[in-house]
């Protein structure tokens, strides 16, 4: 079995580790921006989408004139609140103060969906359970999902920044040449379906292609790269013998997976899962 794709380090809200996997090339498409684009966002240019770049100073038209997103007048006003600085919703369940989320929920009348909540509606109250790490839920008929993504709250908070039609970057293309006031009309990103996200399995065998030449830049089997699947800490992954391949996950390099055994597929479920992985 061969799986042709991309390679990415989830990373949960929280924690600064993962897990290291591939998603499937089949699962990922380039599409005109749905929403307004972020600084530090990938990006291909809509007439040769092979050419790759980087934005930055994010302008949106609001009222007759282009402010940058950055500016405090476009933002929700909970974001200046000090209790949401250590709440679940900013630093991740795990670590957030949740009479901060109470404090917050009482003061800008939302509520915030924790992840017991999600793990009962999906698979009914007392059919799961956490593992060890509470970074996955292990149903009673043995389905494994990862907990990922920011926190669920109805309605949403923070409010996003008003949505024009089009919003203008600063690009910075690989090629060393810039665009400014770029329009996110005329740019591509990257979109991915996770159900095409498989988890890497020790006895995988990767095969990591250079983007432009497709030569083959790094090769080896998962366990004696050595690379490690599952770590709470973002080093964690990589020993000093590996320490090379840590951008290729980062930068979502183009890959190969060789796999000759079954290994388990991972579902997801959370808001936002995929700005997790977007570099």
């Amino acid at each position: 079995m061969i799986i042709k794709g991309k390679l990415y380090l989830y990373s949960e809200q929280g924690m600064e580790g993962g897990y290291l996997g591939i998603v499937d090339e089949n699962f990922i498409s380039f599409t005109t921006p749905q929403s307004i684009l972020n600084d530090n966002q990938k990006v291909y240019d809509s007439k040769n989408p092979l050419r790759e770049g980087i934005t930055s100073d994010t302008e949106i038209y609001v009222n007759n004139a282009w402010v940058l997103i950055k500016d405090p007048k476009i933002t929700d006003p909970i974001l200046n609140d000090a209790d949401y600085k250590i709440s679940s919703l900013y630093v991740g369940e795990e670590k957030g103060n949740k009479n901060a989320d109470k404090r917050l929920m009482e003061k800008y009348y939302f509520k915030i969906i924790y992840k017991e909540e999600k793990a009962d509606k999906l698979f009914g109250k007392g059919n799961w359970k956490f593992n060890k790490w509470k970074t996955q839920i292990i149903s009673n008929k043995g389905k494994i999902m990862l907990l990922g993504g920011v926190l669920e709250s109805i309605p949403h908070r923070p409010f996003s920044i008003p949505k024009p039609k089009n919003s203008s970057v600063t690009v910075h293309w690989k090629d060393g040449t810039t665009d400014k006031k770029r329009l996110s009309s005329t740019l591509l990103t990257e979109q991915i379906d996770f159900k095409g996200w498989h988890s890497l399995s020790k006895n995988d065998y990767i095969k990591v292609f250079d983007t432009t030449t497709n030569k083959v830049l790094c090769e080896g089997v998962v366990k004696k790269i050595p690379l490690r699947i599952f770590s709470p800490t973002f080093e964690g992954h990589f020993t000093k013998k590996s320490q090379h391949w840590k951008p290729f996950f980062i930068n979502g390099y183009k890959a190969e997976i060789h796999r000759n055994i079954k290994t388990k597929k991972w579902h997801f479920f959370g808001r936002n899962f995929s700005s997790f992985f977007r570099k």
